[in-house]
């Protein structure tokens, strides 16, 4: 339990507090279980105090100074934390949810998941299961098997734009793609026009499974799912750790992402455009042997664009790690040896007992 002296005087206010604590630099606060849900602390100075279990759900420490306190247990959720020092903080099995706010936080890790502090080796984690209607989970098989179809999906659009460059860099007159019973012949205007609704169709999907993806990975907790997740290969959610390759990954990523631009290429007339003749051009798209070019071409293009920049949002998301507890791993690692030791000891004793068995009928 929290001392109740130190508790009083933190529930007086900041400004008493930090007073306090200047002027009794040696004794440790603490503040044990201490009930400090929605409590305005501000820029208040808990460096090095004992918070473990506390609650501060909701409260307000924006600019505070957690400098090595301990908040191994504490509850963390819709707590305002951005700006702290929470250099050598021991987050150990506390818990914070999609509503606690970590900006720009000082001696810490942003995870996919949480916060991870180096010097304690611990983390907060989203421990709490989302709402029942929300279809999430911690559940990685979930998160990889969103990110296969997202995969599966995208490779298909880049086979779309693949045959857009071949028209680019060969420039047939016509190409031929086979369907059930036959094929058709397409002209560049034609098949550009085709894969963009295609692509259009293609990335409203991905978009929706790479989300979910991520969704899910916000509430993975353990090293297993960091390892799956972290190193699925796929450039749009591979997790680069090196920041050698971070660059790169960003320049693939976003070429990979943006590929639907090459269909501008087929419907734009470049030296008009540069030219500044809008008429010329929008004369340009109606005579286009497309239908309703002049109309729809602008819709498509805004909607592609748009799937575009949010779908690389998303892969900006994975460049985080997905945090587990070292402390929480460690207990469960304890767990499942004594498990095994127990299965082992089960497994001797069960081949005393048909050792004996055959005794007996001999």
């Amino acid at each position: 339990m929290a001392d109740p002296e130190h508790l009083k005087l933190l529930q007086e206010g900041v400004t008493t507090w930090n007073q306090w604590r200047q002027e009794h630099p040696d004794i440790r606060p603490d503040l044990h279980d201490a009930p400090l849900a929605s409590l305005d602390m501000r820029y208040v100075n808990l460096a090095g105090a004992q918070l473990g279990g506390a609650n501060l759900s909701k409260a307000n420490l924006e600019g505070a100074n957690l400098a090595e306190a301990d908040l191994c247990g504490a509850d963390l959720r819709g707590a305002e934390i951005s700006r702290t020092n929470l250099r050598g903080v021991n987050f150990s099995k506390s818990t914070i949810d999609i509503f606690t706010t970590y900006r720009d936080v000082d001696g810490c890790d942003i995870g996919v998941n949480g916060l991870y502090s180096p010097l304690t080796d611990s983390a907060a984690l989203l421990r709490i299961d989302p709402p029942g209607n929300s279809m999430q989970g911690a559940n990685v098989d979930a998160v990889i098997e969103s990110l296969r179809h997202a995969r599966k999906l995208h490779t298909f659009s880049l086979l779309l734009a693949g045959i857009a460059m071949l028209f680019i860099v060969i420039k047939p007159k016509t190409i031929t793609l086979p369907y059930l019973s036959g094929s058709f012949k397409f002209d560049d205007i034609s098949y550009a026009f085709l894969a963009m609704i295609l692509s259009t169709v293609l990335l409203s999907q991905v978009s929706s499974f790479i989300d979910s993806a991520l969704q899910g990975a916000h509430y993975l907790k353990d090293r297993r799912s960091a390892m799956l997740v972290g190193h699925f290969p796929w450039l749009l959610s591979k997790y680069e750790s090196e920041k050698a390759n971070r660059r790169q990954s960003k320049i693939m990523r976003f070429l990979l992402v943006f590929h639907p631009l090459i269909y501008l290429y087929f419907f734009m007339k470049w030296e008009v455009l540069f030219s500044g003749n809008w008429a010329e051009l929008m004369l340009h798209y109606q005579e286009m042997p497309v239908i309703f070019a002049e109309y729809l071409l602008p819709v498509f293009y805004f909607i592609i664009i748009k799937l575009c920049i949010h779908i690389f949002r998303l892969s900006e998301g994975f460049q985080k790690p997905i945090l587990f507890d070292s402390a929480t791993e460690r207990a469960r690692q304890t767990d499942m040896e004594r498990l095994a030791e127990a299965v082992e000891k089960q497994a001797s004793r069960t081949a005393e007992l048909v050792e004996l068995m055959r005794k007996r009928e001999g």
